[in-house]
């Protein structure tokens, strides 16, 4: 039987090109990830949809590349009391709006200008709705990537290091840096995390049906 996402957790299940969104509604309200800039519309009415009168306090992305921060401009036009948290390690590159930094020159995508207020540092957490949330670095598909983890009901979201049947392009080895130890280490991290059920960064959310094999790695052993 399949566990179930905790309590206020709903996902919007995206298509291409942008990622999934999670919206967490408790004591506050919480969006991860924005998708990309085309469907930026579609995203703030899915928020609008769910929370009704009520303000959208928080959104986090797991990392900028432009298909997970390309509705982030227009969320804060709607909610511009928002907190925007994202990757410490990209928290400058945002505030001089560095496009080379952040990949979107390069890929020839568009994300338009927003702000950054707040960080979101490995080995913290953050109060997601009525939930604790671990947050985790996950370098590999890019190198400042987080994850986010709730222990209690064994929910990762793992945006694009981990998918049910695979995991996104290692940018970094594309630009002929080597990353592919660092995706290694980040799948150890998630098979020790032995979440019940994920919530990737694209596709429907999966779970583990055994969490005591390395459910995970295994899927991803012939990519």
């Amino acid at each position: 039987m399949n566990a179930a996402l905790p309590a206020g957790v709903t996902v919007f299940e995206r298509g291409w090109l942008s990622s999934n969104n999670i919206l967490i509604v408790g004591h506050e309200t919480a969006l991860v990830d924005s998708g990309y800039v085309t469907h930026a519309p579609q995203t703030v009415a899915l928020v609008e949809d769910v929370l009704g009168s009520r303000l959208l306090d928080r959104l986090l992305n797991t990392h900028l590349h432009s298909d997970h921060c390309g509705g982030n401009a227009a969320l804060q036009r709607r909610y511009p009391q928002m907190c925007t948290e994202v990757p410490s390690g990209e928290f400058s590159a945002v505030s001089v709006w560095d496009e080379n930094v952040l990949s979107y020159r390069a890929t020839g995508q568009e994300c338009p200008r927003f702000r950054a207020t707040g960080r979101l540092i490995a080995g913290g957490e953050r109060r997601l709705g009525d939930l604790s949330w671990e947050i985790h670095a996950a370098p590999g598909h890019d190198p400042q990537s987080v994850i986010l983890f709730e222990p209690t009901s064994g929910t990762l979201i793992s945006a694009d290091a981990l998918w049910e049947n695979g995991f996104g392009v290692v940018f970094p080895e594309l630009l002929g840096e080597s990353s592919f130890d660092e995706v290694a280490d980040t799948l150890d991290l998630i098979e020790s995390l032995a979440p019940k059920q994920v919530v990737p960064g694209h596709g429907r959310v999966f779970y583990n049906t055994n969490r005591k094999a390395p459910t995970f790695r295994l899927g991803l052993s012939g990519l």
